[in-house]
């Protein structure tokens, strides 16, 4: 058995996670750049390992976030993040231990300890770029426009728990992620859209802005709308169909009809995709042409 197992290995077919835990190796990644360092199914692997190794783990920050299937825009990190069993925080073998300063929650998924959704995100904009931690975020706070779904958390849950720890390091940070977090944001690229449009400098859209489309008897809901300007825009992936060519034609007739009477109600529209967000530019270029006003200097965010 562990002759196949060491055979496995040199053949690539199995790749250690931490010591006397293997995994099969993962497909070579074809998506966009963004994902490529760290990917998600990389990751939980990883956490899974340390919840196989460490004797009851409580995850916390990156790690209880990925269990929870929150997204984050960037690479998933290589460190395990727990929470420590007292008042100091330490960190070995690429495992993070979060100071317990305060009585913290928990929760379980799957049968792992986590800590609370909001201690958990509070965690996260400590140790994560801000992108990655609005996006996990905002995915919490979303509460869906049709269906009784609800939202992990509220924002007004998240301050509470933010008072509540203080003081704790890095807090600021945290506090630069809820001055943004919005329930609104249906996709995480929509959430880097977002933050990619107050880094340029433009002005503040409105979100999901409601139109009404005579020609259809139905409603849109633009990502971003800039009333002073009459223009607005989507961030959107691309269309993903089920191989049929026939609903493909369809879907690509509907939404440029779609497409077309929302432009008919406004003086500008555009819209982008993961790879152009990813890159910037083009988005500038779009909201430049679109004459959305710049009403600050271009500042780094992400």
């Amino acid at each position: 058995m562990l002759g196949e197992l060491r055979a496995a290995v040199a053949r690539g077919e199995l790749v250690p996670e931490r010591r006397g835990v293997y995994r099969t190796a993962p497909a070579p990644s074809a998506g966009p750049a963004h994902q490529l360092a760290r990917t998600r199914d990389d990751y939980v692997a990883t956490v899974r390992a340390v919840g196989r190794t460490f004797s009851a783990p409580i995850f916390t920050s990156y790690s209880a976030a990925v269990l929870l299937g929150l997204p984050i825009i960037g690479s998933w990190p290589r460190e395990v993040y727990l929470l420590a069993r007292g008042p100091n925080g330490r960190r070995r073998s690429a495992v993070v231990e979060v100071a317990r300063t305060r009585p913290v929650a928990l929760s379980e998924v799957d049968g792992m300890a986590i800590t609370t959704v909001e201690f958990t995100l509070l965690q996260l904009a400590r140790h994560a770029p801000l992108v990655a931690a609005l996006t996990a975020t905002d995915a919490a706070l979303r509460v869906p426009r049709f269906g009784t779904a609800e939202p992990l958390t509220t924002i007004e849950r998240l301050r509470r728990e933010h008072e509540r720890l203080k003081p704790y390091p890095r807090s600021r940070r945290a506090d630069a992620v809820l001055d943004r977090a919005t329930h609104l944001a249906e996709t995480p690229l929509e959430t880097g859209s977002r933050l990619l449009i107050e880094e340029l400098g433009f002005a503040t859209p409105e979100l999901q802005h409601e139109l009404w489309l005579p020609e259809f008897g139905t409603r849109a809901f633009l990502d971003f709308h800039w009333p002073d300007v009459g223009v607005g825009a989507e961030a959107d992936g691309r269309i993903k169909y089920d191989g049929d060519p026939r609903r493909a034609v369809a879907a690509v007739v509907a939404e440029k009809n779609r497409e077309n009477a929302v432009r008919r109600q406004l003086r500008g529209f555009d819209r982008w995709e993961w790879d152009e967000m990813i890159a910037k530019h083009p988005v500038e270029q779009r909201l430049l042409r679109l004459g959305v006003p710049r009403v600050r200097r271009p500042t780094m965010l992400f």
